[in-house]
């Protein structure tokens, strides 16, 4: 009987991936509902991939090297970036769907085990990040792929098999997801890890810890033997970098509003009454690692854009595993099991609007319309990653109202340049550049500045954009600029390596054009204006040896 369940999860899966696979990759390509800017910062670092280049060495990211190689083979292989991503997709799932379908054999029954198997299939495959958002987007994939990696290493800690004691397939799949975590996204290894970790010691499961160390060491062994000692300092130093970034904007709400603001309560209440439901009934283990998971899935939730609470499936998925008896025993006038039922409702009113979104990403995106659809990048041979020609060609700015007839003195600044928010953005011969920010057509700002440069002399050279990004050589006949960042944080990432600035007149941020420049700066380096244009200025650089800049002087 365990095995027919066994064959009937395993053809489920494969249904699974089948239809929502299948259909995404009906349309004939990826077509965007929004967030093209994530799209293009995705492009750029999947070419760079693509083309040899190793995350952390010959660029900066604080994603790992598993965030994107996936999609960078198939681009290797000769797919376009559109087919590569949802090949992609299909292949994580592929690849994951085995640990699944084990995990939820030995550790759930009848619907749940399906319910399991196939959510963590939907991370995988799913066109858009979840919450309620109806249009398809590649945007934080990789939050995704980590949620499906991480709910199969929760489960196996947080519910303890049937039968036999955990052995060596459960610690090789333990270390392998903790290593596949790191390598994607660190903030999920960092705070799931120690509960994992705490789980293991405390249902003394030794082997399944020494078998799960060996694997993850096995990892960094081989990611070592391929890349060298040198990409962990440089994944670290870009870490620290993020961590320490200015120019970094907070994802959504404040991690104080994620652990116990209104909008976020209901989940979180209904999480901590099935932590002390699961206690009651004599669930302890269980009911202590949920509770050790309580900051660790909102920290996670913090770090993602859109601050969508991708744990309550897991949570509700333990519950009604564990479901308490209904004993006679009443708290507040309600027995075990009719509280278990009102948190179990919670946590489904709670998630049903991200797990909808998810269902039906793929089946919206093949009824997108493609009428007004164009190719998001501007390279040969990658035209099936398309986007809305009316987003992309409509630009928007917004800039600062500012002049004597603006000023009320009752308002007037009392310590004027104190806040780095408020200090004016200058280039390095001292002049301040207006406050403007473009609010949308990025895509036409980066062909138009690309185009620009070709036509002008400047084909062949390596531009890097003050701003949060700048691949022009994805638009025009332009180098990839080397140890440059595809999505700005902070320091001069790639300046060494450039032949030019580029400043935006009215950059994608502000922020992020302000920083580079006051980071320029301080490092010493003055600038040389070669070409001005009302789209942008662009300026040859040089370090001043005199301010102990010698190794960085051109």
């Amino acid at each position: 009987m365990r095995h027919k369940q066994l064959w009937r999860l395993s053809a489920f899966a494969l249904i699974v991936m089948a239809v929502l696979g299948g259909v995404a990759l009906a349309k004939g390509g990826f077509y965007l509902g929004m967030h093209e800017g994530d799209a293009i910062h995705l492009a750029e670092i999947v070419l760079r991939m693509a083309d040899g280049q190793w995350p952390h060495l010959d660029f900066m990211t604080p994603l790992g090297v598993l965030s994107a190689a996936p999609i960078a083979l198939f681009v290797q292989l000769g797919f376009g970036i559109g087919h590569a991503i949802l090949l992609a997709q299909v292949l994580v799932a592929a690849l994951l769907a085995p640990f699944a379908i084990a995990v939820a054999w030995r550790r759930l029954d009848g619907w749940l085990a399906y319910g399991f198997v196939g959510y963590v299939l939907l991370l995988c495959l799913a066109l858009v990040h979840g919450g309620d958002s109806a249009s398809p987007s590649i945007s934080m994939h990789y939050n995704r792929w980590a949620w499906a990696i991480a709910y199969v290493v929760l489960l196996q800690v947080l519910i303890a098999p049937r039968g036999r004691a955990p052995g060596a397939a459960e610690g090789v799949a333990t270390g392998l997801g903790l290593a596949a975590l790191a390598l994607i996204k660190m903030t999920y290894f960092v705070t799931f890890a120690p509960v994992v970790l705490v789980g293991l010691i405390a249902r003394r499961w030794w082997r399944v810890l020494a078998v799960a160390l060996f694997a993850g060491l096995a990892v960094v062994v081989v990611v070592t033997l391929l890349a060298g000692t040198v990409f962990w300092r440089a994944y670290l130093s870009d870490l620290v970098v993020v961590v320490l970034s200015a120019t970094r904007e907070r994802p959504g709400d404040a991690f104080a509003d994620i652990l116990g603001g209104s909008g976020y309560l209901a989940a979180n209440l209904a999480l901590i009454g099935v932590v002390i439901l699961l206690r009651k009934a004599g669930h302890m283990t269980e009911g202590l690692l949920l509770f050790l998971l309580y900051v660790p899935f909102a920290y996670v939730v913090f770090q993602n854009y859109g601050n969508d609470q991708q744990w309550i499936v897991l949570a509700f998925l333990s519950l009604v595993a564990l479901w308490p008896p209904d004993a006679a025993e009443r708290m507040f006038g309600l027995r075990q099991a009719q509280w278990a039922l009102v948190a179990a409702g919670v946590l489904a009113g709670a998630g049903y609007a991200s797990v909808q979104s998810l269902v039906t990403s793929p089946f919206r995106h093949l009824a997108l319309s493609t009428a007004d659809m164009r190719p998001l990048i501007g390279l040969p041979g990658q035209d099936d990653l398309y986007a809305s020609r009316s987003r992309m060609v409509a630009t928007r700015a917004n800039v600062a109202l500012d002049g004597p007839e603006w000023r009320v003195a009752s308002l007037a600044e009392t310590d004027s340049g104190t806040e780095e928010e408020d200090a004016p953005t200058t280039l390095p011969g001292g002049e301040v550049l207006d406050d403007c920010t473009l609010q949308g057509g990025f895509i036409t700002w980066l062909a138009a500045a690309a185009g620009d440069l070709e036509r002008s002399g400047f084909a062949g050279k390596r531009v890097v954009a003050a701003d949060i990004y700048g691949p022009f050589w994805l638009y025009g006949d332009l180098a990839p600029v080397p140890r440059a960042a595809p999505w700005y944080y902070g320091r001069l990432p790639g300046l060494k390596s450039a032949d030019y600035v580029l400043v935006p007149q009215c950059p994608v941020s502000s922020k992020a054009r302000r920083k580079f420049l006051q980071e320029m700066d301080k490092a010493g380096w003055s600038g040389h204006e070669v070409r001005r244009t009302p789209l942008y200025i662009l300026m040859e650089m040089s370090a001043s040896v005199s301010d102990g800049n010698a190794r960085d002087a051109k």
